[in-house]
């Protein structure tokens, strides 16, 4: 008998509302790239060579497709997570992008950073949120491991 172990890569579900003048005008659930930079951290984790978890949003207005090299964002803002938590196998990062916050930014990606700044995962949106504001973004993102 021939032992497996099946491990499914790491993936992630981004989901967002979009409120503008406190009322909801967008609500977007998708998924996301895991980042080489992303599981270069996974094994540095493991392996006790890293502390840098993942503790920051980014904003950019880059629309090229993610690719699995992609280390930064477009115009790059990034903003501290309200929270983080774990639920099994799950890790869920909320956050808020406020009314002050990226304003004149014509966001179209997301990304997720750890706390030395390397890029976790990644997201590109096909629309276009113009960042004013009256604009507040909340979201969370879940990496299933």
């Amino acid at each position: 008998m021939i032992l497996q172990d099946i491990l499914r890569p790491c993936r992630g579900d981004f989901h967002l509302t979009i409120y503008r003048g406190g009322r909801e005008v967008s609500r977007i659930d998708d998924h996301n790239l895991v980042v080489d930079a992303g599981r270069i951290r996974l094994a540095e984790l493991a392996a006790g060579k890293s502390s840098a978890c993942i503790t920051k949003i980014g904003v950019g207005s880059g629309s090229t497709a993610e690719a699995a090299d992609d280390t930064e964002l477009e115009g790059q803002q990034l903003f501290p997570l309200t929270s983080a938590s774990v639920d099994g196998r799950d890790a869920r990062f909320d956050f808020l992008i406020d009314n002050s916050q990226a304003n004149g930014l014509k966001i179209h990606e997301f990304g997720l950073f750890c706390a030395d700044g390397a890029m976790f995962s990644h997201r590109v949106r096909t629309g276009l949120i113009e960042k004013e504001d009256d604009i507040q973004i909340k979201g969370y993102w879940i990496l299933h491991f």
